[in-house]
């Protein structure tokens, strides 16, 4: 049948079509096998994030201008972002920090609390000093969650696996693959530079890393004695061991 005239696609029409439709074909498989990220190893709270964007402008905005006006405009979505940080909950990976969390979260409530009162009473020493507090508050909180060096937290992410998913389901299978995997990412961290803010830290921090890897070069080894109560007791040498490492960095 032919198509009527003025209808005929052109012929590099036709291979363009052709080209999108492999192109498709190509990409949906693969998405389709793309791993969806874990939330739980991934040291970040979205809700301490948003709230960012009322404490930027109240800190250096209204605050270095004694600008009350400001201040008052941006206090209701303080007091939103408040609400929304205390429904937060920490991604597993965070959990061991919950306690410091709490205590965090309920002192930058304290003084916003404090900034509205000051707010309310006229108060604009008392309001700006609270500011100032919440402010202080704020960074106290990002400094307990941000990981020291992004080749520790790469190291933890692993860790986190072993310890509360491989470990508890007694898949002794894995183990192997996963403390060669602990080795990989304890070698970068042991070739890392410190970061700046670390650097004073040094002399404390090549030990305990040192301390670290080998315990984790241990593991590795008895990884595949396929032993429970050995390789359990590696785990816990290698947790202890990072755990020392992570308050080396504070």
């Amino acid at each position: 049948m032919r198509r009527p005239a003025g209808l005929e696609v052109p012929a590099v029409l036709n291979r363009r079509f052709a080209v999108c439709a492999l192109a498709l074909a190509v990409a949906l498989p693969l998405a389709a096998q793309a791993p969806t990220p874990d939330p739980d190893l991934r040291a970040e709270v979205p809700a301490l994030s948003d709230y960012h964007d009322v404490i930027r402008p109240l800190w250096h905005d209204a605050w270095p201008n004694g600008d009350l006006a400001m201040v008052g405009s941006l206090l209701p979505d303080a007091r939103r972002n408040q609400e929304a940080l205390e429904q937060a909950k920490l991604p597993g990976i965070l959990h061991d920090k919950q306690e410091a969390w709490q205590a965090g979260v309920a002192a930058m409530r304290a003084a916003l609390t404090a900034a509205e009162k000051g707010l309310a009473a006229g108060d604009k020493q008392a309001t700006l000093d609270a500011v100032e507090e919440l402010h202080a508050d704020y960074e106290k909180l990002v400094r307990l969650i941000r990981p020291p060096m992004k080749e520790l937290d790469a190291y933890h992410q692993e860790l986190y696996r072993v310890v509360h998913r491989l470990v508890p389901a007694g898949d002794l299978a894995a183990m192997p693959a996963a403390a060669a995997t602990l080795v990989e990412r304890c070698t970068a961290l042991q070739q890392a530079a410190l970061p700046k803010r670390l650097a004073a830290r040094e002399a404390a921090l090549k030990p305990a890393f040192a301390t670290l890897c080998a315990a984790t070069t241990e593991l590795q080894t008895v990884a595949t004695s396929m032993d429970k109560a050995k390789v359990e007791a590696a785990v816990d040498k290698v947790h202890t061991a990072y755990q020392a490492a992570e308050h080396a960095c504070e």
